[in-house]
């Protein structure tokens, strides 16, 4: 057997294991209690000791401390241990009680079992009496801890099946239905999330509480949602902090500690359940931000740098993200960062109309030399039209007429993407099994992995993890269905070979276990139901 430890109450252990039980020695006589401590020190775990001389003090005790189990005697003054244990069951119904008694009195011992004692030791503690009581109560308390571990799992499932299906579907419907069932309430003090983004499948091969191993690292509590075998996001609730450093910080944990290439990208500050949706949407499109900067791996949604910079430094980002908007086909967006540049000129007289024409001039250059909608001798005409002008209203008229023109061009185009988006959707379905990256798909189809993941979402409402992973799901759900394979040939099947992480995936995704949906018996699928896209 191996010896125990006992551990003064004055170094309380905050992060208790499965091993480690607080025990309230209740005696009146000193030599007694430090018998029952040197017994306890023998026993295999950790016991974590708080006293008390008589049952007054027993009971201030239990109601400011977490007890596991109570030893108490008989005869003491104030309040006895019969006295002791009434109280006890009254406020603390499933605290387990032993007594350790002089009295060998039958009398004694069946009121004491009236109380709900455990068990009733005779004094002078015979040391293999007290291993076997105290072998029971712990078996108990384990039991105990088992069951109450296996529900806070089960519960935690169903919140993650909950939370990810309102993310991608915005349906005010789940929340009400997770508020049945679950205390959804924290979702309320999230004010920052953060994606990470692997460059291969990487979340199905990690240990399972990594994400104890990130708050460890990043001294820092988050709720913990994985995605797909990609991406998993982090929910923060701290209102005061610099969450750019944070994810700086956080890449910095797992670039040292995993063998795989990571991006993060940063939300915007959120309040309120209402924003999640948007929120999610917000970060993949942040995300697509490091098919245009490989080598950036932290994006962060916020505005830029609030110190001021000058005229050159801000035209200069603002064309970036234009050239960008045009590089992915991004006509929302660009006329957005082009309605920035609008205001900025708009407001601010102090440019010559040069450069004025300059800036302006460099937009169509943009659309025309990154796309080619139109003939050469057109892109010199606009040109010239441009630098004709004799007013801000003429030139941003002209750059209007372009970006319009560029916008039907897109249109006219789309019908190509869509034959695209098929056929990369076309080889998911021929090839899940296998394992399938934004890169790999690209060249099946000769395009850019930014382009393609950008036109897959325009088309689909979905980034390409995500579909690959609602494929897999649903395949698996069919084969669980309509075949007598085990779980782990059904996991292999579907692409994803780390059994567990399969069966923890299906759970989030389904609200059931992989075993209790094929049986139709899991109590999970009565509270959630069918999983719905």
């Amino acid at each position: 057997m191996t010896v125990g430890r006992v551990v003064p109450v004055l170094n309380i252990i905050k992060d208790r294991s499965t091993n480690m039980y607080r025990v309230l020695i209740t005696d009146d006589e000193k030599i007694e209690r430090e018998g029952i401590k040197f017994l306890l020190a023998q026993e295999e775990g950790e016991y974590e000791i708080h006293e008390a001389a008589n049952g007054r003090q027993a009971l201030n005790v239990l109601r400011s401390e977490e007890i596991d189990f109570l030893l108490t005697d008989i005869k003491m003054p104030h309040m006895d241990g019969l006295e002791l244990a009434s109280k006890v069951r009254e406020e603390y119904p499933n605290l387990p009680i032993v007594i350790f008694s002089g009295y060998s009195d039958f009398a004694f011992a069946q009121e004491a079992m009236r109380y709900g004692v455990k068990d009733y030791v005779l004094k002078p503690v015979d040391p293999d009496t007290f291993h076997t009581t105290i072998g029971k109560v712990k078996a108990e308390l384990q039991s105990i801890r088992s069951k109450k571990q296996k529900e806070e799992k089960g519960k935690n499932f169903l919140l993650q099946y909950f939370l990810q299906t309102y993310l991608y579907s915005g349906n005010e419907e789940v929340l009400k239905k997770a508020g049945e069932i679950l205390d959804e309430s924290n979702w309320e003090q999230w004010h920052c999330a953060i994606l990470i983004e692997s460059d291969k499948a990487f979340f199905d091969n990690v240990p399972d509480n990594i994400d104890e191993e990130l708050m460890q690292g990043l001294h820092r509590n988050f709720f913990y949602l994985n995605l797909n075998t990609r991406q998993s996001v982090l929910f923060f609730s701290d209102v005061y902090c610099d969450y750019q450093l944070v994810a700086k910080h956080l890449y910095d944990i797992l670039k040292q500690n995993y063998s795989a290439s990571f991006h993060l990208a940063v939300s915007s500050r959120f309040e309120g359940h209402e924003a999640l949706p948007e929120i999610m949407s917000q970060l993949e499109q942040t995300m697509e931000e490091k098919f245009y900067h490989p080598d950036v791996h932290v994006f962060n949604n916020e505005a830029s740098d609030s110190q001021p910079v000058n005229a050159e430094t801000q035209d200069s980002r603002l064309m970036e993200k234009i050239s960008e908007d045009i590089s992915r086909k991004d006509v929302e967006q660009l006329k957005k960062h082009f309605e920035c540049l609008v205001k900025k000129y708009e407001n601010d007289t102090r440019f010559s109309a040069m450069y004025v024409k300059f800036v302006f001039s460099n937009v169509i250059q943009e659309l025309f030399q990154e796309n080619q909608f139109s003939e050469e001798r057109k892109l010199d005409h606009e040109v010239e039209r441009l630098y004709s002008c004799t007013n801000l209203k003429q030139i941003l008229a002209i750059t209007q007429e372009n970006i319009k023109e560029y916008e039907e061009f897109l249109e006219r185009s789309m019908s190509d993407s869509r034959d695209e988006v098929a056929s990369v959707k076309n080889y998911i379905y021929q090839h899940y099994a296998e394992d399938l990256s934004l890169e790999t798909l690209a060249e099946k189809v000769y395009l850019s992995s930014g382009y393609l993941s950008f036109i897959f979402k325009k088309e689909t409402g979905m980034n390409l993890n995500r579909f690959i992973r609602v494929v897999r799901m649903e395949k698996a759900k069919e084969l669980l269905c309509n075949s007598n394979m085990k779980v782990a040939q059904v996991s292999e099947q579907v692409g994803i070979p780390n059994v567990s992480y399969f069966c923890r995936s299906f759970r989030e995704y389904y609200g059931s276990s992989p075993e209790s949906y094929r049986k139709g018996t899991g109590e999970e699928d009565e509270n959630t139901g069918s999983h719905k896209e």
